[in-house]
């Protein structure tokens, strides 16, 4: 993976601690590594409810499953700021979510997909300098545009375009967008941002457990050898 590391990352911030789970603890040869990038602007509060029990489902599913040794989660949030909620660690060690708890104004969508992508490729890496196989899938969900980055989407861009070149990481990685609603334009944000997929849902409770039945299989498919998630 160091081929792929031969980025500027001026954003990262090494007084950030991701507290990342010791990859020289790591006791499978292959790990999951799903990554959650959640909106928590003043939006969000019209289906935060729905989320936080779909997503406290989809925690308690994958802890029972036969994948849940080598799945490991982390959770960011972005609003006016990004908050690291977890580093990666084994979903076993996941507590129940509330998303709510630290709504703010603004939505910094980049900054937060950038910082997110930043831990990944640095613990991939750390993680194969163990011997340990890897493959991440970057999960963004958002119900608003950007209108507070810093970083730009084309730095994001750059990344993910520089990791689908690389014949390793193109069948390693997978990125989804998540727009919720209809009052932004989500289809420029993928694009801009150089997301593989685009799955639009609603606000409601059904929608919320579709978009993380989804995100379950799209594990499970992965897990299994293959290289992309299924379709929305």
């Amino acid at each position: 993976m160091k081929n792929i590391q031969n980025f500027d990352f001026d954003s990262l911030d090494f007084k950030l601690d991701f507290a990342n789970f010791n990859p020289d603890e790591v006791e499978t040869d292959e790990t999951i590594n799903a990554v959650f990038v959640v909106d928590t602007s003043p939006s969000v509060v019209t289906y935060i409810n729905e989320l936080n029990n779909a997503f406290n489902e989809f925690t308690e599913n994958m802890q029972k499953s036969h994948i849940a040794d080598k799945l490991f989660v982390s959770i960011i949030e972005f609003n006016k700021d990004v908050n690291v909620i977890s580093g990666f660690q084994p979903v076993a060690n996941i507590p129940k979510m509330d998303f709510s708890k630290r709504i703010a104004g603004y939505t910094s969508l980049y900054d937060g997909v950038h910082k997110a992508l930043e831990n990944a490729l640095n613990y991939r890496e750390n993680l194969e300098n163990s011997g340990v196989e890897t493959k991440t899938l970057l999960f963004v969900i958002t119900d608003g545009e950007d209108n507070n980055s810093k970083k730009s989407p084309n730095s994001i861009k750059k990344i993910i375009d520089k990791l689908k070149k690389d014949e390793k990481s193109a069948f390693s990685f997978t990125s989804i967008l998540f727009g919720v609603g209809n009052d932004a334009s989500f289809e420029k944000a993928q694009k801009e941002m150089g997301i593989e997929h685009l799955a639009k849902i609603g606000m409601s409770g059904n929608q919320m457990k579709k978009m993380i039945g989804f995100i379950s299989q799209s594990i499970s498919t992965v897990s299994s050898g293959k290289p992309h998630a299924p379709v929305f």
